[in-house]
């Protein structure tokens, strides 16, 4: 299992525009660091959309092995709409691995919608239900919640950083990536002991939101990955990141995967 899918299984057990907009606040001296994710979120967010996202947002993704070459190829179509708390998901997947040996090609399918509470597959047409099995549960209801606070968390921050779960160390302090300096907080989540440690990093002069990085409790450096936001996009008078690249936390920084994102103007209700 490599370090994604790790992320995936961990994550809820729980750059186009880098101009200041002269109307936000951009502070010489910040207190906490929930005041610097507020101003961060003022610089995306201003007009506080995100609770009324709606969006049909395309997802193609590239896997890659340790030794650069594409491991797979994924392809996903998600909607949002935050207000009336509806997500909907349909995804493809073709991989190819080798066990003992032998090459195998997959192909899996998966698409389903949740709303409040209520769970469908339209594949089967029938109500999703609750699946603990190891291997079974993303056909689950639990499956499509889990995706759509995945999905959500990636792509919604830095506005998921105050949701009730995370648990905000309160100290700013700066670390340089690449050569930049950044403002860098650091983010927990229950249950705190098993981790991972999250690290968040933004721009020290408009408060953009830039990458994070997830480790081992343990130890910072002992496993764990970059993420790294790109190409920055106006969306619905929100600046959300359309690129995601995932980095091995080691000193070669091998990229492990590529998210590209296409968010669409959705008809549906």
């Amino acid at each position: 299992m490599n370090h994604r899918n790790i992320f995936l299984l961990l994550i809820f057990t729980i750059l186009a525009c880098n101009h200041t907009d002269k109307k936000e606040p951009v502070l010489e001296h910040i207190d906490s660091a929930k005041d610097l994710i507020k101003l961060s979120i003022s610089y995306h967010d201003p007009h506080d959309n995100w609770k009324h996202f709606k969006s049909t947002i395309e997802i193609n993704s590239k896997v890659f092995w340790e030794n650069g070459g594409v491991a797979a190829k994924n392809s996903s179509n998600l909607f949002f709409d935050n207000h009336k708390d509806v997500f909907k998901m349909y995804s493809l997947r073709n991989s190819t691995e080798f066990i003992n040996g032998t090459k195998y090609k997959n192909e899996i399918k998966h698409q389903g919608e949740i709303s409040k509470d209520t769970c469908y597959n339209k594949v089967l047409n029938e109500m999703l239900p609750e699946i603990a099995s190891k291997y079974t549960w993303i056909n689950g209801c639990n499956g499509i919640t889990f995706f759509r606070d995945y999905y959500s968390y990636l792509i919604g921050m830095p506005m998921k950083l105050l949701d009730t779960q995370a648990i905000i160390n309160d100290t700013i302090f700066e670390r340089t990536y690449n050569d930049i300096s950044y403002d860098v907080i650091k983010v927990n989540y229950k249950p705190i002991d098993e981790g991972p440690v999250w690290y968040f990093y933004f721009d020290k002069k408009n408060h953009a939101f830039e990458l994070c990085k997830f480790t081992s409790i343990e130890d910072e450096n002992k496993g764990g990955e970059y993420i790294i936001y790109k190409q920055e996009k106006k969306v619905q008078d929100m600046r959300l990141k359309s690129q995601q690249i995932w980095l091995y936390n080691t000193p070669e920084l091998d990229t492990l995967g590529i998210d590209n994102l296409q968010f669409k103007a959705s008809e549906n209700n």
